[in-house]
């Protein structure tokens, strides 16, 4: 019966990706060797948010290291989903770290699906490793807007990242998680201007889904 259930769980939650080679590994391996640095991103939604999962990929400049972060809404019946690691009236959503080898990376895609509707968009964001320390890129704050004729492909203007710094609240967080994260603290939050995708807005845009 466990067998059947999480098979099912499978089929709801990750088949929607299972169609794009790029976008295949959703599950991100650690790094746990002695020179390991720390990536620290939170990811968040309203309470009403409809896409779910919300994962942003990314990669090492030279192609050696892949990864994924995510964000699920929380629901009993999906095994993937986490508990929040922070809760406000109008915001839900965890602190990610990951472990990764010292080096120079890039987020370069972001991927989500609710019901027949996709988004799959492509940009970069650079960000750095060091070893033994941490590195803050801030809250990802996912905003929602469906409008009239939202069917298929949405856009950019249905959907986007409100890109924050939260770093005391994040930090705080993300060193108190097991495995978490230490050392010093290297806050790399991006420009929105420099990213130039219509899909992360600074810190003034609305928040419109509560």
């Amino acid at each position: 019966m466990r067998k059947l259930f999480i098979s099912l769980m499978v089929v709801l939650f990750v088949a929607p990706f299972a169609g794009s080679a790029a976008h295949a590994q959703i599950f991100t391996p650690e790094y746990h060797k002695r020179d390991a640095g720390y990536l620290v991103i939170s990811m968040s939604g309203g309470k009403s948010m409809k896409f779910k999962p919300i994962v942003l990929f990314y990669q090492s400049l030279d192609g050696s290291e892949h990864g994924t972060v995510r964000y699920d809404k929380p629901d009993l019946l999906n095994p993937l989903s986490r508990r929040p690691d922070f809760r406000d009236s109008d915001e839900i959503g965890v602190v990610v770290v990951r472990g990764l080898k010292p080096g120079r990376y890039v987020f370069d895609s972001f991927l989500t699906h609710w019901t027949n509707k996709s988004f799959d968009a492509h940009f970069k964001i650079p960000f750095e490793i060091r070893p033994g320390e941490t590195t803050y890129v801030g809250n990802y704050r996912f905003v929602e807007k469906p409008g009239e004729g939202f069917t298929g492909f949405a856009q950019s203007r249905d959907v986007y990242f409100v890109v924050r710094d939260k770093s005391r609240r994040d930090i705080a967080i993300a060193q108190r998680k097991k495995d978490g994260a230490r050392g010093s603290v290297n806050s790399m939050i991006p420009d929105v201007a420099q990213i130039n995708s219509p899909l992360f807005k600074g810190e003034d845009a609305p928040i419109l889904n509560p």
